[in-house]
């Protein structure tokens, strides 16, 4: 059944502990079933280790698996559960997978149909992942072309919040072909995603929609990233009231990502931080790596493709760190993947403007721009093939006379707007000036004009510092650097992004 959604629900469903099936207690009679996700026509992943299919019955119950000529036993647990792995498969379909249990001279028989495997990624976040297909730019030609993808298949999980981990989501919308009824309401980032590694890879592809609008880091993660990043930040106040009750931490992982983990996944898509740039942008720095590492160890996938959104524009408001939520989303390195931040890829968003928006310019309807560089990215980490992916990013800074030349990597690079805000610079003299001097301590940052620009060097007239020393330089540092598709540096070959960066000069 498709339940009718406004724009994000408001608290969504809360579940309470005893709320789960409880199976095989004493003397009631429980259904021999699937997990509630295992449905006709779902992906599978394909490869290895091959996927896990289990399910609920009567503690004892013998069960028998049968898919592809192969019979597979397992009994159930003391916790009702029974599961067996199946062998791995190539990609293709589709397939039947049935399972039998006998138990007090009862058989039961199920069975789900049209499976196919393929590549199976999960997308997440908060409401910019939301962000249906309807909305976006472009979303009706999407939904009018659906039906010629039949082989990408889609589940949408819904947006509830438990305070401990579930063994099953509560489901929205059931796996299903993409039509225009159900498709419209579906993730536009994910969907865009999904059609274009279909269209490259020309194998299944399974999304699958976790995300809940208005929601911050600490709701999507564990309780050990919780814990630990008290420990990393001293922060003791965790309990930050934004988001309302789906701002807890732990319930939208418990509810929505904890009672996935036993499927095996390709990779995951996360759009989320526009709620940490209000009130936690210090505290991100720290939980973004840990729930990105918790998640691949839960996940069993210690190199899991984890591919991300920095952030787009928004309207500019007092007390909004959306620069220092994009910095901190790469480690402060400012290019992924790097040592902090391994297997990632990300999509520059800066550049996509949308003054327009109805619900907002942090609620771009860009999203099939956003989807072909999270693409790109996926192609070289997830699938190893060599596609351009990051725009240019600083090599180094070097200072003299009055002048900064930046060398920049991944070129070459061209000007696409001399925008009088895109550099400003930090100017220290005396005792304050020097290798320990830290650019989020500089008072005042001060515009600066480009001078020339080569294949690989952009020149800078720093003499606004005059007698002072030039300590640092920083790119795009505002909520909404430029119009779109107008920032001043892009790939010449790539029309890639450079991202926001601070970087620290040599004299």
């Amino acid at each position: 059944m498709l339940i009718k959604r406004k724009w994000h629900y408001l608290e969504g469903v809360f579940l309470e502990s005893n709320a789960e099936p409880r199976q095989g207690m004493a003397e009631s009679v429980v259904e021999f079933r699937f997990a509630n996700y295992f449905q006709d026509e779902m992906v599978l992943q394909r490869g290895e280790p091959g996927s896990e299919i289990w399910g609920f019955g009567e503690v004892g119950q013998n069960v028998v698996v049968t898919f592809a000529g192969q019979t597979l036993a397992a009994s159930v647990n003391d916790s009702g559960v029974w599961g067996v792995r199946l062998p791995s498969m190539e990609a293709g379909g589709p397939y039947e997978i049935s399972a039998s249990s006998s138990m007090k001279n009862l058989t039961v028989d199920i069975k789900i149909e049209s499976v196919l495997f393929g590549d199976v990624w999960l997308c997440s976040g908060q409401s910019n992942m939301e962000f249906s297909v309807e909305w976006m730019f472009n979303g009706s030609q999407e939904v009018r072309g659906a039906s010629s993808y039949p082989t990408i298949r889609f589940i949408e999980i819904m947006q509830s919040r438990s305070h401990v981990p579930l063994k099953e989501p509560l489901i929205r919308q059931e796996w299903s072909s993409p039509d225009s009824d159900k498709l419209k309401e579906f993730s536009g980032i994910c969907w865009a995603f999904g059609r274009r590694l279909q269209e490259r890879l020309h194998i299944p592809i399974g999304l699958i929609g976790a995300y809940y609008g208005n929601s911050p880091i600490k709701a999507w993660s564990s309780s050990e990233v919780m814990d630990d990043c008290r420990d990393h930040t001293g922060n003791t106040d965790w309990n930050y009231g934004l988001g309302g009750a789906k701002g807890d931490r732990t319930v939208l992982w418990n509810a929505m990502i904890a009672a996935l983990l036993p499927l095996e996944i390709k990779g995951v898509l996360w759009y989320q931080g526009e709620s940490d740039a209000n009130v936690n942008f210090v505290g991100f720095l720290c939980m973004f790596p840990a729930m990105i590492k918790s998640w691949r160890t839960h996940f069993r996938r210690p190199n899991l493709p984890f591919g991300f959104v920095q952030l787009a524009c928004r309207d500019d408001e007092p007390g909004i760190a959306t620069p220092e939520i994009r910095w901190h989303q790469t480690a402060d390195l400012g290019v992924v993947p790097n040592e902090l931040l391994p297997n990632t890829f990300m999509a520059v968003a800066l550049d996509l403007s949308d003054p327009g928006a109805p619900l907002g310019q942090h609620h771009p309807r860009h999203k099939e721009e956003i989807a072909e560089r999270l693409f790109f990215g996926a192609l070289n980490v997830a699938y190893n093939i060599a596609t351009p992916f990051q725009g240019p990013s600083p090599a180094s800074v070097r200072s003299s006379n009055g002048r900064a030349t930046i060398t920049f990597i991944n070129g070459p690079i061209i000007l696409r707007s001399n925008l009088s805000s895109a550099f400003d610079v930090c100017c220290r003299g005396g005792a304050t000036a020097g290798t320990n001097f830290r650019w989020e301590d500089c008072p005042e940052w001060k515009p600066v004009t480009i001078i020339s620009t080569t294949d690989v060097d952009l020149t800078l007239d720093t003499s606004v510092c005059r007698q002072f020393t030039l300590q640092f330089i920083r790119y795009a540092w505002q909520t909404t650097p430029c119009p779109y598709l107008q920032c001043a540096l892009y790939g010449a070959d790539t029309a890639l992004p450079a991202g926001p960066f601070v970087a620290p000069v040599t004299n």
